[in-house]
């Protein structure tokens, strides 16, 4: 969708940092905006778009923001309404409930306000040294500019910037699960209609979405949802001979629906890998091999003419879907997985959702889940577990989620596949493994060499 930077400075003029910001997050847009609020603070915004949409100015104030608010026609005119006046603690608490994915920078003179989406779904980064303090929405921005130690901004918390150095308030959290009594059916129904409202806010305004089709449960649920909204085309990728793309068409002719599939050879693998530790940041090869076919699912939608794909991310954290789930509820029983379930949910923003996004940003493709819905969280954390995952070395898992999708209409032969990861399904960990064992390297050193050789580059691979 675009980039947000702003800096504050102790000494010197800030106009420059913000453009060298904004410089090495060209992949995010090259249409621009910057603004000197004061002497000591500096904001901008890059975007494939308008930056009319991203970003507002006014005597000695500013606001900028990347991503959407689902049911807002005008986010910036939104969120200028409640943020560039009053108290921000309040305004930022109103805001941060808005259903969306978002990330935010407000300043008003010599201070600088910043927050998140509550899920975390648009990154947002911040440095600091002697000199000044800065904001980015990669981290690859703040190293341009010589800060190394980079910071998250953690969703649901207000930073405050000022003289005084920097503050944070937790304003939002999702709280540990009490799971409800209820019938697997009164769960079941409650499920199915907070997902049709999930569905209902993400699509809002939107004609026509692509969607990431693996022809699993997620992905699948996602497409039936949104198909009773707006037209959906499918999208899926993979490598030659992989897995998801022998299965695909089968799938999308039981949900009747559009598909366009594209085929990527291994020849160009490298390519991409090389391509996607620079957006993404890191050598981690899970997530290197979920991000590179995310990456060329967005560039297919973008090909498309979509500038929004909707992905089933999030659901596996809420419901069970990894095997590890079925592993700790045996070796440590139910208030174990419990707990671990409620971890992952914390950790999805710095697990998942920051990578999706990184990887298919170049592209102007924002990328929009049902699962991260704060009703469908809030309500899924107090399903009792023993619905999501049963005892005894549970191989199938989500056990309500795939009753909610037959409900919803999802073929039962989908309904009921097990689950294959992304990474596996589209063959590229595999084919990322035999790369590195060509080069007498494990996986984890091959990337690790990318990640040094791509991580001072100034533009995208």
């Amino acid at each position: 969708m675009g980039a947000i930077a702003a800096v504050y400075t102790k000494t010197g003029d800030p106009s420059q940092v913000i453009e060298d910001l904004l410089l090495a997050l060209g992949h995010r847009g090259t249409t621009k905006s910057t603004y000197l609020v004061s002497e000591s603070v500096a904001i901008g915004c890059s975007s494939h778009s308008d930056v009319a949409e991203r970003f507002l100015q006014r005597p000695k104030a500013a606001l900028t923001l990347d991503g959407s608010f689902y049911q807002r026609e005008n986010p910036v005119k939104f969120a200028n309404t409640h943020l560039t006046k009053g108290i921000m603690r309040s305004a930022a608490s109103r805001v941060m409930s808005e259903p969306g994915g978002f990330s935010i920078l407000v300043s008003r003179e010599t201070k600088i306000f910043a927050f998140r989406d509550t899920n975390g779904l648009k990154p947002l980064y911040f440095a600091a040294n002697r000199r000044l303090t800065a904001f980015a929405s990669e981290r690859k921005a703040l190293w341009s500019i010589g800060l190394t130690k980079t910071n998250r901004v953690s969703p649901g918390k207000l930073y405050t910037i000022s003289r005084h150095g920097i503050n944070e308030a937790r304003l939002i959290q999702f709280k540990r699960p009490q799971e409800k009594r209820m019938t697997f059916a009164q769960s079941k129904t409650q499920l199915v209609r907070v997902l049709k409202r999930s569905i209902r806010r993400i699509t809002t305004r939107i004609g026509r979405v692509a969607v990431a089709f693996s022809g699993g449960l997620d992905s699948a649920l996602t497409a039936a949802l949104a198909k009773t909204k707006c037209e959906v085309e499918l999208v899926s990728v993979g490598l030659s001979g992989s897995p998801e793309l022998s299965t695909v068409d089968k799938y999308a002719r039981q949900l009747d629906l559009p598909l366009t599939t594209e085929t990527f050879e291994l020849d160009v693998l490298e390519t991409y890998v090389r391509r996607v530790v620079w957006l993404i940041e890191e050598p981690n090869l899970m997530k290197v091999s979920v991000a590179v076919p995310l990456h060329w699912a967005a560039m297919l939608a973008a090909k498309k003419g979509f500038t929004v794909m909707l992905c089933g991310q999030g659901s596996d954290e809420l419901y069970g879907g990894y095997y590890k789930y079925a592993r700790i509820l045996d070796a440590k029983g139910r208030r174990a997985l419990v707990a671990e379930l409620y971890r992952s949910i914390i950790e999805a923003a710095e697990v998942n959702y920051e990578r999706d996004e990184q990887a298919t940003a170049p592209f102007g493709v924002e990328l929009r889940t049902p699962f991260a819905d704060l009703d469908v969280i809030k309500f899924s954390l107090t399903i009792p577990s023993e619905y999501k995952v049963k005892a005894g070395n549970d191989v199938t898992r989500k056990w309500i989620l795939r009753a909610a999708a037959r409900d919803l209409g999802v073929p039962d032969d989908i309904a009921s596949r097990r689950k294959k990861a992304i990474q596996h399904g589209t063959g590229v960990e595999n084919a990322i493994r035999k790369l590195a064992k060509s080069r007498n390297l494990t996986a984890e050193a091959y990337l690790t060499q990318v990640h040094e050789e791509v991580r001072k580059q100034k533009t995208m691979p």
